[in-house]
């Protein structure tokens, strides 16, 4: 069968299920008109349950739910009689013609029938009919989740006055739930209103949405090529003819999944906010505290702690934090007294993080699009395992997601005039073909680290 062949058989399959639904739905309507009685005729109780949902539930096999949404939208598209024995159309004609026709599944009928029941007290006749209408015309178009933003559109409009209770309901309703699980994972449960979660919402989504991009943009081929130097140079990357437009280079494929990129991307925002010189001033009082042995720290081996948090962390992550904005490295002796506290002597100070975002425009990693804001400045040649310099030379800007990369891979980076070079790990590239890092992206720089643009900066030479 061809692809389009298959299409419609599918198509086809939803119709026929559409309309079968629509005959479960009379069905279950009636099986709980002839239910309520309580007598001898109560057919729920004479099959030995004690409601028509539940009866439904278990002919159908299906969960209790459903089989009470297959009541309520059969009773609502069903027709009616007066007290005079006169009849009277279905409660919500459109609904039942949709449903009678196959355009409508029970599911969107059942949506459409609560927004309707919800909002007739506050809205006329006529413009119920009208919203009834409209909505089950758009619902095979828009599916189920369109409906929903559609009716809440729509509720503001029929019901005005019920938009600020039903926004302090929500907001009421707000909360945040950070634990540590028994595996050692920071979990995050919150919900939250309009006015406070759109700002997450729209943050956390900017920083993926570049990320995204830049995966592509990698993909695709970017920078210059690089070749061997045979002249008698120790083999120092050299940058050769361009790569070819389109010219992909797999070995920046992005690995992470949405979910992780979006965990990365709030652990960045709350990273920026312990650094901001604008955050609150309870931000700018609190240091996040990674305690560790000085001597598991020189000879990597043990581990560290942070408070406030249980689980222990390797001695490779209090290296990285030890780099991170808005943490300080507790080093102890082995009678667990405090060695040092800070970053003064072996922390980038702010002119060197100036020259190296001039030299590095962010980011260093090829084709990320991190800002200035969003990177730590780190030792190429570690401070403690190589006993390597805070000077220019040694240091390079890297956004948190790429300094554990080139942690946990292996990466070699080398800097040879103000050019930086990441040599990829035999296991990701066995030829280890150097490619060449970001160089500053804006002719006038950053203007400072919050990562504002159009504001030259000054160049600060190497301490």
């Amino acid at each position: 069968m061809s692809g389009d062949g298959l299409v419609r058989v599918t198509e086809s399959l939803a119709e026929l299920a559409r309309r079968v639904q629509a005959l479960q739905a009379k069905c279950a309507a009636e099986i709980a008109s002839r239910s309520r009685s309580g007598g001898e005729d109560d057919v729920a109780r004479r099959h030995g349950y004690s409601s028509a949902e539940r009866l439904i539930a278990s002919v159908t096999g299906g969960r209790f739910s459903d089989a009470a949404k297959l009541v309520t939208v059969g009773e609502a598209t069903a027709p009616r009689a007066s007290f005079t024995g006169e009849a009277l159309p279905p409660r919500h004609p459109h609904l039942a013609a949709g449903l009678e026709s196959g355009s409508l599944c029970v599911d969107a009928a059942e949506t459409i029938r609560r927004f309707l029941d919800g909002v007739a007290l506050r809205a006329g006749r006529q413009q119920l009919g009208e919203a009834e209408r409209l909505l089950v015309e758009r619902a095979p178009v828009v599916g189920v989740d369109g409906l929903t933003r559609l009716i809440k559109q729509l509720q503001a409009r029929l019901d005005p006055d019920g938009v600020k209770p039903r926004e302090d309901e929500l907001r009421a309703r707000r909360g945040l739930r950070i634990w540590e699980d028994r595996a050692g994972m920071i979990q995050l449960q919150g919900a939250f209103d309009p006015a406070n979660g759109a700002p997450i919402k729209l943050a956390v989504e900017a920083i993926v949405s570049a990320e995204l991009h830049r995966a592509r943009d990698a993909k695709r081929g970017f920078g210059a090529s690089v070749v061997e130097d045979q002249a008698g140079d120790g083999g120092q990357p050299q940058v050769g003819e361009p790569h070819a437009i389109g010219e992909p280079d797999e070995i920046f494929d992005e690995q992470r999944t949405i979910a992780q990129m979006n965990a990365d991307a709030l652990a960045d925002i709350a990273r920026l906010s312990l650094g901001a010189k604008q955050a609150p001033a309870a931000l700018r009082q609190v240091t996040v505290v990674a305690r560790i042995d000085a001597e598991s720290l020189v000879g990597g081996h043990g581990h560290a702690t942070i408070d406030g948090i249980d689980q222990p962390v390797s001695v490779a992550t209090a290296r990285e934090l030890a780099m991170s904005a808005g943490i300080s490295p507790l080093l102890l002796d082995h009678r667990s007294e405090p060695l040092e506290l800070g970053r003064a002597a072996r922390l980038f100070t702010a002119a060197q993080k100036l020259a190296l975002v001039e030299r590095d425009g962010g980011c260093a990693w090829p084709a990320c699009n991190r800002p200035p804001s969003h990177t730590q400045a780190h030792h190429i040649k570690w401070w403690k395992r190589h006993r390597g310099r805070t000077d220019i030379g040694n240091g390079i800007m890297l956004c948190s997601h790429h300094h554990h990369r080139v942690h946990d891979d292996g990466w070699v980076i080398t800097v040879r005039d103000a050019q930086t070079w990441f040599t990829p790990p035999v296991h990701l590239d066995p030829q280890q073909r150097p490619r060449p890092g970001n160089r500053r992206r804006h002719p006038t720089g950053w203007a400072e680290e919050g990562g504002g643009r159009g504001t030259p900066v000054a160049r600060v030479a190497a301490a």
